[in-house]
């Protein structure tokens, strides 16, 4: 595997990565899961996507910091994505709602998500957490905002964080149906920008883990669990005020902290 002199993956590997983990994923995570149920969605995680991503950055000779944005997030970058996530989350499930006026639902995988996603005890919630927020906020930002950001950042920016969040929502795309394809694309996109402005994927892991974990939290509490477990129902009104403010300010922060850093690597050079 040739290296280029920026020590970043070439578009072409980035992609034959991402494609190789999705087919790996399709074909022995499954079976994973067969075989061990939900451990086996753990163990799926970690040795088909996580692992094949650090191999690929290792034995392809790049460099780990930059594929992989390890950087640490200024403060105004942390906030600016905390405010950011708090807004795209309840925009996604409008996006999931706007859906069902013209998608099909498919009431049967709905209630096994409904199933997975729902703790009926503080023991079951640390487990769902860990299981659906902590590994996949690592091992998909790893592949998906770590090497596939690297290997596609000299495109426009607009292409390649829409081409970002395209794949993202590809990858969780079912044989049976494609409702979860806009919802998760969006979040997609969202993430990605907000890794990219603040240049560390650490943003990206605290993003996906709150929306993950808001989930499983909210489908375990009685009082919320049946709003989120009838698709057809529109979520609470007062949430389109918050996540357009959230959303503006989040943006409005991240667009100073990549402006600052533009700034900071304008007058390095200079000096």
């Amino acid at each position: 595997m040739t290296r280029p002199a920026n020590g970043l993956p070439r578009p072409g590997q980035a992609l034959g990565l991402v494609a190789f983990v999705a087919l790996l994923f399709l074909l022995l995570g499954v079976r994973l899961q067969i075989w061990l149920g939900e451990s086996g969605l753990l163990a799926a995680e970690w040795l088909l996507l996580f692992l094949p991503a650090l191999l690929f950055v290792y034995l392809g000779g790049f460099d780990v910091r930059s594929t992989l944005s390890l950087g640490r997030p200024t403060r105004r970058g942390a906030l600016g994505a905390l405010l950011l996530i708090a807004g795209a989350t309840p925009a996604a499930w409008f996006v999931g709602w706007l859906q069902t006026f013209f998608l099909p639902i498919p009431w049967e995988i709905l209630e096994g998500l409904e199933e997975l996603v729902t703790a009926d005890s503080a023991g079951r919630l640390v487990w769902l957490l860990l299981l659906l927020a902590v590994t996949p906020a690592f091992c998909e930002e790893i592949v998906f905002r770590g090497v596939l950001l690297a290997g596609t950042r000299k495109l426009d920016p607009w292409r390649f964080v829409l081409l970002n969040g395209a794949l993202f929502g590809a990858f969780h795309l079912s044989f049976q149906t494609v409702i979860r394809f806009l919802p998760t694309a969006c979040l997609g996109i969202v993430i990605a920008w907000a890794v990219w402005r603040t240049a560390s994927i650490w943003t990206g892991v605290l993003m996906h883990l709150i929306n993950n974990a808001s989930i499983v939290v909210l489908a375990s509490m009685p009082s919320s669990r049946e709003l989120l477990s009838d698709p057809e129902a529109p979520p609470p009104l007062w949430l389109v005020p918050f996540a357009v403010a959230a959303l503006t300010l989040g943006v409005r922060m991240l667009r100073a902290e990549g402006a600052d850093a533009s700034h900071s690597k304008k007058n390095e050079s200079e000096t």
